[in-house]
Order: C-alpha cells, then structure tokens, then sequence
C-alpha cells in the first residue's frame, strides 16, 4: 500500500463510519469480531489509530473491507466534508 492509497485518518469518524457500515449492512462491528475471533476492543483499537503498526493496520484493511470499502470511501469523505465545515462555521468562516 501507498501512501496515495491511505485516504482513512483514523479515529472516531472512521470508527463511526465502519459502524454505520456494518449495520446499513444488516450486520455489526461486534459481529464481524465474532466471526473473525477478534476482541472488539482490538478492533477499535484499530480503528481509532491505536495500533498502527503491521498487524493493526493489517487488521483496519480487513474491517474496512468487510464492512464495505467503497460505502466506507463514500461516507468518510462525506463525514470529513460535514466535519470540516462545522469548523470554519465556528471560526466564524475564516
């Protein structure tokens, strides 16, 4: 993977993003834990950039592709989007 390839920060929109994901798609985070014998909090861990070492973001690619790469790409944009206007709202449209 190249850098051009990382577009996800992780943290709290991406977590909430794969969230939605997952249960948009009639599942869960939770569920995909199960099945792929992970403990959620190693996943989050994960998801929020708290392990972003070989394994952690080993295991980020396979959530995000099980959750829905391009429902997560399409989201996160538009979540960052939502996010990045709130702040210049708030600095008054500097």
């Amino acid at each position: 993977m190249t850098k051009q390839d990382k577009i996800f920060q992780p943290g709290t929109i991406l977590h909430e993003v794969i969230v939605g994901a997952f249960r948009s798609s009639g599942s869960s985070f939770e569920a995909w834990c199960r099945t792929n014998d992970v403990k959620p909090s190693t996943a989050r861990t994960a998801t929020y950039g708290q392990a972003g070492g070989e394994v952690g973001s080993a295991m980020l690619e396979r959530i995000i592709d099980a959750a829905g790469r391009e429902m997560i790409e399409m989201a996160y944009s538009q979540r960052v989007i939502r996010e990045a206007a709130k702040l210049e709202n708030a600095q008054g449209g500097a």
